[in-house]
């Protein structure tokens, strides 16, 4: 109606000074600034968190070994700890003792013969091809260069001092974080439960747990596929007589920590070594590890990851990829791991999201 004055007064304007709006104005500000801190502060950690993550992968082998033992033993588990400890370092120590001088011969030796077969493997295929001026003119020297240079491998000998020292270094950093967690992980788990409201740090323990288990699990699946390619790799390139077959086939089965992509990095120096023999070697070398691959693939990995942890291959192998190049070497190693350990978390809120939906229905 025209005389009605609730139509005819103007609509009240939103005071912002209130202080309701002004609260919510500063938790929003706050958060944003937060969250921005916090890419930032990850940005730039991001090396010492990769090499944290590391040391926890380190730590759950070191607990399930030392707690298998202590149950066979019926020894106590800080006991067995120690004892595998000791026993890996040992391991290694005497490994680079006796084996080091021939393995770094060797590995000397895979650099050049590399470069030698990636020389051969141009010319011959271009001779196939009638020697096309594409294919004269590939360095694939210079392509393998450019595309370690990628993914944060050195190539020069000042670079690859500099890239070992930096191993190294890691590696002290990785194995006594590993030790010290797996001394006392129930103290650590305890703690970043703290971080959670009180009336979640149970479900927060839990889900720790879940976490540990699954990449326990992970771990062993794959360290069996690892030795078994690995193993079979070494005997068929002995079998083939392709020079510095260790050293290959310990690469080829350290490569298949990364599942999907590590059989196709693990190949490339197999088929170039060979290639610098004969380029009939180097089918066969192909033809080789594809039927190692075959096996792994179709027998291997179907019996151990039913029992392990199953992932969407497309969801590995973008993760692989994301994580290579915004982290380098380090991120493309832990990419793996780090999906298998997120999907816990993640199956966790989808489920709640479910039963809270069920609920309200």
């Amino acid at each position: 109606m025209p005389g009605d004055p609730a139509k005819n007064s103007p609509a009240k304007s939103p005071d912002f000074h209130e202080p309701k709006v002004t609260a919510r104005a500063a938790k929003a500000t706050a958060g944003a600034l937060a969250v921005v801190a916090l890419a930032f502060v990850l940005w730039y950690a991001q090396t010492a968190i990769l090499l944290t993550f590391a040391g926890i992968l380190l730590a759950i082998v070191l607990y399930g070994a030392s707690r298998a033992l202590a149950e066979l033993t019926g020894l106590p588990r800080m006991l067995m700890l120690g004892v595998v400890a000791l026993a890996i370092l040992g391991g290694l120590v005497l490994a680079g003792w006796t084996a080091g001088p021939t393995l770094g011969t060797q590995v000397a030796l895979l650099a050049q013969s590399i470069a030698t077969g990636a020389t051969m493997l141009t010319s011959q295929l271009a001779s196939f091809v009638d020697r096309t001026a594409f294919l004269e003119k590939i360095d694939l020297v210079q392509v393998l260069g450019n595309f370690m240079s990628q993914w944060g491998i050195a190539t020069g000998a000042t670079s690859v001092a500099m890239s070992v020292f930096g191993l190294f270094s890691a590696g002290l950093i990785v194995l006594f974080f590993g030790v010290y967690l797996a001394a006392d992980p129930h103290t650590y788990v305890n703690l970043v439960s703290r971080l959670a409201p009180e009336d979640k740090r149970q479900t927060l323990i839990d889900l720790l747990h879940e976490t540990g288990d699954l990449l326990r699990r992970w771990l062993i699946g794959q360290s069996i596929t690892m030795s078994v390619t690995g193993g079979f790799t070494y005997l068929g390139l002995l079998i083939l007589g392709v020079p510095i077959a260790f050293v290959l086939a310990l690469f080829a089965g350290l490569a298949c920590f990364l599942p999907y992509l590590g059989p196709i990095i693990g190949a490339i120096p197999i088929i170039l070594v060979a290639g610098g023999e004969s380029f009939n070697m180097a089918l066969w070398a192909l033809g080789l590890y594809c039927c190692v691959q075959f096996l792994e693939s179709y027998l291997l990995t179907p019996l151990i990851q039913a029992r392990a942890v199953s992932m969407p291959p497309a969801m590995v192998i973008l993760n692989q990829l994301v994580f290579g190049a915004v982290f380098g070497l380090l991120g493309l190693a832990l990419a793996t791991p780090l999906a298998a350990a997120a999907t816990v978390p993640l199956r966790h809120v989808f489920n709640k999201g479910e039963d809270g939906n069920n609920d309200g229905a």
